[in-house]
């Protein structure tokens, strides 16, 4: 890509500068991007191995009998609704903390540091749970949580940031993927120990969280740090090392050096617009879209239940009456590996706003047909199958739709200045969103409370309309754009049906650096755009 600077031809204002981008981005093969994207997605196994396996927990007798107390009613073991609120709800407040630390470990010490640390709180907190304590397994639980912040943040950041634009949507996939392909190997683990009468019955399955987070720690040294971090602190030279070492011997020196030359253009006019940038800038001006899309992206999915399926699946199951809750439990998560196998050419193809816009409408048809039907037919066969039907046809739409492609945007849609800022907001928000759902569900479905059972499905298929509704009013379609080119966009307004057919000028023009104050007292700066003529 060809870059080059010029003065404003309209003279907007003094020292006011036009980025021109001459010519798109080639494709190149990019086999080192994609071999450094698997080392990171590693994180993804244990999140996915975390999800399923401590969600079967519950519907373990030996885990119940280490961890609950006896019921001389039912003659079993049983986790009080407060406990189980305690011991899976630590573990989402502390995702959420993770994923706002992300933020600042990010700015400070690089997204490289921020994965090894994701690895190093992994290994911790599953080798606390193992304990056969309460208190252990809680401050596990919690440790487990910032490894899992961690994860989300730093590797969708890094792959957004070192993938091409034509592979940012695949290379973003592998963190849905792996989670799910780690969802299903850990439910199979499960089906296999839940029987024993030992602890080993829930060790087994915290071993194997272990793996993926050893392999990476002994990888991740490996992997490049993010060119464009490198560049905002000021180390050219490493950047452009960098950049050379993760684009690979296909691309040619001039292409690398064009490539670091507009990063580094860019930065350069993004620091001289906001020397610093604070939490709040996300919510200013042109960001203020930007950040309120990456929210809907990731607090929809929550929505639509997902936290609730991955944490209560097995346990839900069981409760509604199914003798092989772990076996539905693996069924419902070797659906969604295929489903998430299906959205690397449905990103390719359809793009993000259509597939988002359906994936939303058939989710919510799904919680609402089955509870619908649970009530007219309840306790019969036809609606036991039903459910398993409908449950596994909205895991395979979220894994293929939203639970793929939600990352990507989230990923996507910030500016550069302030996309760590916006992911971590955005996780943040779906985490917080998340603990409201597992801290719920035991009042919300247990027997001794208000015991709705598959009625549920009309709570999370309510909230999934209204997501509906959002993404077709706010989701612009960012397939195969460069990051810059939605930039100009989002800088000129462009309404969220426009962004699939806007002509880019390839300029980002004229920043009035003087600003203009106004009768809040704030500087406030104005973008002004000069188009090429001709352009739409």
């Amino acid at each position: 890509m060809t870059t080059s600077t010029t003065e404003d031809p309209a003279g907007a204002s003094a020292g006011a500068t036009t980025v021109t981008l001459t010519s798109p981005p080639r494709k190149h093969r990019n086999t080192r991007v994609i071999l450094y994207s698997l080392i990171i997605a590693l994180a993804a196994c244990s999140f996915g191995f975390d999800q399923s396996e401590t969600g079967g927990f519950l519907a373990m007798p030996a885990f119940n009998k280490d961890f609950g107390s006896y019921d001389p009613v039912t003659e079993t073991y049983v986790i009080s609704a407060r406990h189980q609120t305690l011991m899976y709800g630590v573990e989402v407040a502390f995702i959420a903390i993770g994923s706002v630390a992300a933020g600042f470990i990010s700015m400070y010490k690089g997204r490289k540091f921020g994965l090894y640390l994701c690895a190093i709180a992994t290994i911790i907190g599953a080798g606390l749970q193992m304990i056969a304590h309460y208190v252990p397994m809680v401050v596990g639980r919690a440790i487990m949580g910032l490894g899992i912040g961690f994860a989300a943040a730093f590797s969708i950041a890094y792959w957004s940031e070192i993938a091409p634009a034509h592979l940012r949507g695949r290379i973003v996939i592998f963190y849905q993927f792996f989670l799910n392909l780690a969802n299903f190997v850990g439910s199979c683990i499960d089906q296999g120990t839940h029987s024993m009468l030992n602890r080993w019955a829930y060790r087994a399955p915290l071993l194997t969280m272990m793996g993926p987070a050893l392999l990476m720690l002994a990888l991740v040294w490996i992997i490049p740090e993010s060119p464009r971090y490198l560049v905002a602190q000021d180390q050219s030279e490493k950047a452009r090392t960098n950049l050379r070492k993760i684009r690979g011997p296909s691309y040619t020196d001039a292409e690398v050096e064009e490539e670091i030359a507009e990063t580094i253009k860019f930065t350069a006019l993004e620091k001289e617009l906001d020397a610093s940038t604070s939490y709040l800038d996300c919510f200013r001006g042109a960001d203020r879209r930007r950040t309120l899309i990456a929210v809907l992206m990731m607090v929809g999915q929550q929505f639509m239940g997902v936290a609730f399926l991955a944490g209560y699946m097995t346990y839900f199951f069981a409760l509604v009456g199914f003798t092989n809750a772990f076996v539905v439990s693996v069924i419902t998560n070797a659906v969604a590996i295929g489903g998430t196998v299906a959205a690397f050419p449905i990103v390719t193809y359809l793009g993000r706003r259509r597939t988002m816009i359906v994936g939303a409408f058939i989710n919510a048809f799904c919680m609402l047909s089955f509870a619908s039907i649970s009530v007219a037919h309840p306790g019969s066969k036809a609606a036991a199958r039903c459910l398993i039907t409908f449950i596994c046809i909205f895991s395979f739409t979220y894994s293929a739709t939203w639970g793929s492609i939600g990352p990507i945007v989230m990923g996507e849609v910030p500016s550069n200045r302030l996309r760590s800022k916006t992911v971590s907001i955005a996780l943040c928000l779906s985490f917080l969103m998340a603990l409201v759902v597992i801290t719920s569900i035991p009042y919300l479905i247990g027997a001794a409370y208000l015991n709705l059972g598959t009625k549920i499905g009309f709570v999370f298929g309510g909230l999934t309309v209204l997501v509906w509704i959002a993404t077709m009013l706010y989701l612009p379609e960012t397939k195969d754009r460069t990051l810059e080119e939605i930039d100009e966009m989002f800088l000129t307004r462009v309404p969220a049906r426009g962004f699939r057919t806007y002509v880019c000028t390839h300029q980002v023009a004229g920043y009035d650096l003087t600003g203009d104050m106004k009768e809040d007292g704030i500087i406030h700066t104005e973008y002004q755009l000069t188009p090429k003529a001709g352009a739409v």
